[in-house]
């Protein structure tokens, strides 16, 4: 006969949930208006012209508001009940928490709480007159919905009744009939069920079976029989907000509102909830815009009950994003928390970001932060992590403790899905999964998993505290839960990592980059975004450098108020779901509108800088600025867009020149460019056939093959169309042939070809230029793009036989297989670089630099750049438009670091930069503003110290090389101190105008210097 027992509870437990509400009341007064986004502390208009909104009336509209009015009174106090409004929108659970619609509630003119598919309620007290309010956003369906309103009881003795049962079934649903860990489980929950009187659910009988029942699980279940397991899942209450994605920063302030209203909420009412929140600009965001709600925040806080973490200003994307955005991300994201929280971040906390840079680490330890949680590793489509707890060593040695959040339901880890979440439940499907998916269980016996719907979906609900509760008692077959804050949780595991690394003798750790093994698309996708990233980030920091310069030389004010405002903008753009191109129209139409004030505001500022200085020169002729830290030569534009050659430019300072003479002349004839260093011939197509370098005697592209060969390459991914890059797209490319127009090119100094290409809908330009007094090949490109699912790359094979790549990453570089051997070198079709790729072997290199892409490939003795994507979801404009930018083919003697790569690549992304001078002031002709001995060592920024005293210089070495350079200053120093990346001085070193440092492998250096 068949067991029917399962059934039965399943049956009695919707029975108990479908008794634990009764609607007294169906709001049917109800106005409505439509309106736009509120402005901080707008409610609408006492005049206002309401509309009658009848019940189950549907209104619609894509990102569109509308203000709701009525009033409502609750009765008496009722014992057992307590009082809400239920909102019913007709969107349920589970259909899109970050597109439905959602709701911001002001009850007599304070904002209350939230509502959305997972918030449907607002609890009331009983006795009270509410006008209420509720400012209503449509989402991003665009379908119909409604908005009916019901004043409901809830009893909260049913409810007990209710968690106390279906947990616990729940959980015996985990594991098979057969299983004695189900058995002895539902035996106790067949006892309960058979005491609880469904005859009258409103009788008193009714109520004492309800708690006769709520007393033998609480003593013979819960007391007895649970408890036995040493493992614990630590819940951390949480909301995942992406800062922009599928909605603008507008929509992303609300977002901020609803959940942190909503969790406010809920911690009145759960004494022991805490809460977890990590960007700082969400903080910001909800402090304009609820700052008596952010005083709360600041309350709990201090309480212990909301944990602020996280070290970043926000959760930033950590391939494209420079070496000193990361740096000012964590100062920005650090000070924040301290100023306005009295919190020290320790806590790295990216749970959704694409991938993380090798010079992370380094990173993290220099500004006191000491742990880093992430989630996105477990999306990997080809290769699975072998740690979730273990040592991450970044390229100079630095090793972080790193843990892998692994919550992730039972059902799923059983079919062998291998994925984890950020946005986790709290019912015991997801705790014994996060426990069974954890590998370092030899390591600790704590997971964690962050509690909590996400962007938009409000944070942890009602009844994940509930059925935490329950889990707390360690149920048969399952870890303990318990809520915890983020920090203390991994602490706890931190500490018994260590304790056991000790024990076993071993430690588990991962050297190099954390790739993700998927979102490849996401370095090249939205071009311009990317170049506008660059061309700020390079831009703020000549601007500061140039203002230290004004302040000391010529005593001008620092601009400190506008640099950091700007700085904060390239921090803002640097989201996860914004520069890698993976947000909605929008977002992008916002951000262009952003970086051009930028450009304007901060371009002043260096400018005019320069100028106060080039005016006070004491030497007539051409002031040339060289931005960079080494002696450099090369073109350089003057104000009316004449092009001059200068040579030998102090590092990061100038040198007045006078007018050139003439340079050699490029020769330029038939298919062929000749200049002092190569002979370079093309095809009929315009295809590079031949690169003969003259100085090294030697041919450069591989006999039989072309070199920037422009390929189109069909592009339709598996999955996440602007994020994705698919291996399968190689099978399927076009040679872009068609030459419409051929010019010859000629200056002074540097020749070769115009070329114009069509392809479909689309016209591609290319100046390539050769140069008499420079190594480097450029590809000047401006593409008018109408393509869409097609993906544009440009390949050079190459004479250069090497097993590995090599790759600029931030303060660094690293080396990549440039084979196919393994499932690891096999994923790595498409790698994230910054500035330059290298294939180099014994004496001789081939560099291939870029002004704005990230987008590399190399195989075996072929290297090639990613130009452009051209998705379609969830923007299905991207890319389409006019896009222009620079690469660059740099053959070099010796290895990448002798052959200068490292240099060239940073004079392309900032060139030296000339402005005619009378030469009337008194500064010297000739001036660096600090240099450095060793060209190993780059100079990456000079910044006024945010204390306002002294000046920071960040340096680091390029090499993986063990040095003792000496810097000298243009400027005498008082006291000059070593210093962490957060500007505290650590130890003084020195003083004067000249200072020899030690500098290990990849060091990255930064100094505080006070001025005399």
């Amino acid at each position: 006969m068949q067991n029917f027992i399962n059934d039965k509870i399943r049956i009695t437990c919707e029975t108990l949930k479908g008794l634990i509400e009764n609607t007294i009341q169906e709001i049917t007064d109800i106005k409505y208006i439509p309106c736009g986004y509120r402005k901080p502390g707008e409610l609408p208009a006492a005049d206002a012209e309401w509309h009658e909104f009848k019940r189950n009336e549907k209104i619609q509209g894509y990102d569109s508001h509308f203000w709701f009015s009525f009033s409502v009174d609750t009765p008496h106090e009722i014992t057992n009940k307590e009082f809400a409004l239920r909102f019913d929108t007709g969107s349920h659970h589970g259909e899109g928490d970050m597109t439905n619609p959602q709701g911001i509630v002001f009850l007599n003119g304070k904002l209350a709480q939230s509502t959305d598919i997972n918030h449907t309620r607002v609890y009331l007290k009983p006795d009270m007159h509410y006008d209420v309010i509720l400012y209503f956003y449509a989402g991003l369906m665009d379908a119909e919905v409604m908005m009916n309103v019901d004043l409901i009881t809830s009893d909260s003795v049913i409810k007990q009744l209710y968690y106390d049962i279906s947990v616990p079934y729940d959980a015996a649903m985990c594991f098979n009939d057969s299983d004695y860990t189900h058995i002895k489980t539902v035996k106790h929950l067949e006892t309960a069920c058979n005491l609880i009187d469904l005859r009258n659910c409103k009788s008193a009988e009714f109520y004492k079976s309800v708690n006769d029942a709520i007393k033998y699980l609480k003593e013979e279940y819960y007391g007895k029989v649970c408890g036995n397991s040493d493992a614990v899942v630590s819940y951390i209450g949480h909301t995942h907000i992406d800062v922009a994605w599928l909605w603008t920063l507008a929509q992303t302030r609300e977002k901020a509102q609803r959940s942190f209203s909503n969790m406010l909420s809920l911690m009145e009412r759960y004494p022991e909830f805490i809460f977890m929140s990590s960007q700082p600009q969400l903080y910001e965001y909800f402090k304009e815009e609820q700052p008596e709600l952010y005083e709360k925040i600041k309350e709990y806080v201090k309480a212990g009950r909301w944990e602020v973490e996280g070290a970043m200003w926000l959760e930033a994307d950590c391939n494209l994003s420079s070496g000193e955005s990361l740096i000012r991300q964590i100062l920005h994201g650090k000070r924040f928390m301290k100023d306005e929280f009295g919190v020290e971040s320790k806590i790295l906390w990216l749970p959704d970001v694409f991938g993380y840079s090798a010079a992370l680490p380094q990173i993290l330890k220099k500004t006191g932060v000491e742990k880093f949680v992430t989630s996105k590793i477990s999306w990997n489509e080809t290769n699975k992590m072998p740690y979730d707890s273990f040592m991450w060593q970044g390229i100079d040695g630095s090793e972080i403790f790193t843990y892998f959040l692994t919550a992730q339901p039972h059902e799923d880890y059983k079919k062998g899905v291998i994925y984890t979440t950020y946005n986790g439940t709290c019912d015991p499907a997801m705790t014994l999964g996060t426990w069974e998916r954890y590998q370092q269980k030899n390591y600790s016996s704590e997971v964690i998993v962050t509690l909590g719907f996400g962007d938009g979906g409000g944070g942890t609900t009602e009844e994940m505290l509930e059925q935490e509760k329950r889990l707390e008692y360690g149920l048969p077959g399952l870890p303990k839960a318990r809520i915890s804050k983020a920090s203390d949780a991994l602490e706890r595991i931190e500490k018994s990592f260590y304790e056991n690394c000790r024990l076993l003798g071993r430690t588990p750790k991962w050297v190099g980059e954390l790739y993700l093994e998927l979102h490849r698309g996401t370095y090249t996708s939205i071009g311009k975004n990317k170049k506008n990233n660059r061309r700020a980030e390079f831009l703020c920091q000549s601007a500061e450098t140039v203002s230290v310069a004004c302040n000391i030389l010529r005593g001008n004010d620092y601009p400190y108020e506008a640099l950091n405002r700007n700085w904060r903008t390239v921090l803002l753009n640097q989201f996860h779901d914004i520069i890698p191109g993976s947000s909605i129209e929008a977002v992008y139409k916002e951000s262009d509108r952003q970086y051009a004030a930028l450009m304007e505001e901060v371009g002043d500022i260096k400018q005019s800088k320069l100028k106060d200085i080039a005016q006070n020169v004491s030497k007539k002729g051409i002031f040339v600025y060289n931005p960079n830290s080494f002696t450099a030569s090369g073109y350089a534009k003057t104000e009316n867009g004449e092009r001059i050659f200068a040579e030998n430019i102090p590092p990061l300072g100038w040198k007045t020149i006078d007018r050139e003479e003439k340079r050699g002349r490029v020769r330029v004839c038939g298919g062929i460019i000749d200049s002092n260093h190569y002979t370079v011939t093309f095809d009929e197509c315009m295809n590079i056939i031949s690169i003969f370098d003259k100085d090294a005697d030697r041919e450069v592209i591989e006999q039989g093959k072309a070199a920037n060969c422009l390929y189109a390459f069909e592009n339709y991914p598996k999955c996440y169309d602007n994020w994705e890059i698919t291996d399968y797209y190689k099978q399927k490319k076009w040679l872009i042939s068609d030459v419409k127009r051929v010019e010859i090119v000629e200056g002074n100094g540097f020749g070769g070809f115009l070329v114009e290409r069509e392809y479909m809908n689309s016209l591609i330009t290319q100046r390539i230029i050769l140069y008499n007094d420079s190594r480097r090949i450029d590809f000047v490109t401006d593409i008018d793009w109408h393509e869409q699912h097609t993906l544009l790359r440009t390949v050079f094979p190459t004479t250069v036989h090497a097993n590995k790549a090599s790759y600029d990453i931030q303060f660094g570089n690293v080396e990549r297989t440039n084979n196919e051997n393994t499932s690891w070198d096999r994923a790595k079709f498409e790698v994230c670089a910054q500035k330059w790729g290298d294939l180099s072997e014994e004496g001789y290199g081939v560099s291939l630099l870029n002004d704005c892409k990230y987008g590399y490939a190399a195989l075996e003795n072929e290297i090639s750049l990613t130009l452009i994507k051209s998705g379609t979801y969830p923007n299905k404009n991207a890319d389409i438009g006019k896009q222009s930018f620079v690469y660059s083919l740099y053959p070099h003697m010796g290895g990448f670091k002798q052959g200068g790569t490292i240099q060239e690549a940073y004079l392309l992304n900032r060139p030296l930069e000339a402005i005619e001078t009378n030469g009337t002031g008194t500064l010297p002709s000739s001036y660096s503003l600090i240099s450095c001995d060793c060209e190993n060592i780059i100079i990456e920024t000079l910044k006024q110290a945010e204390s306002g005293n002294g000046i920071i210089v960040r340096l680091y070495d390029a090499w993986n090389k063990k040095s003792k350079p000496v810097l000298t200053l243009g400027f005498d120093a008082k006291k000059i101190f070593m210093c962490d990346m957060l500007e505290n001085p650590v130890e003084e070193i020195g003083k004067g105008n000249t200072l020899q440092l030690d500098i290990c492998n990849f060091e990255i250096v930064t100094l505080l210097i006070e001025c005399q």
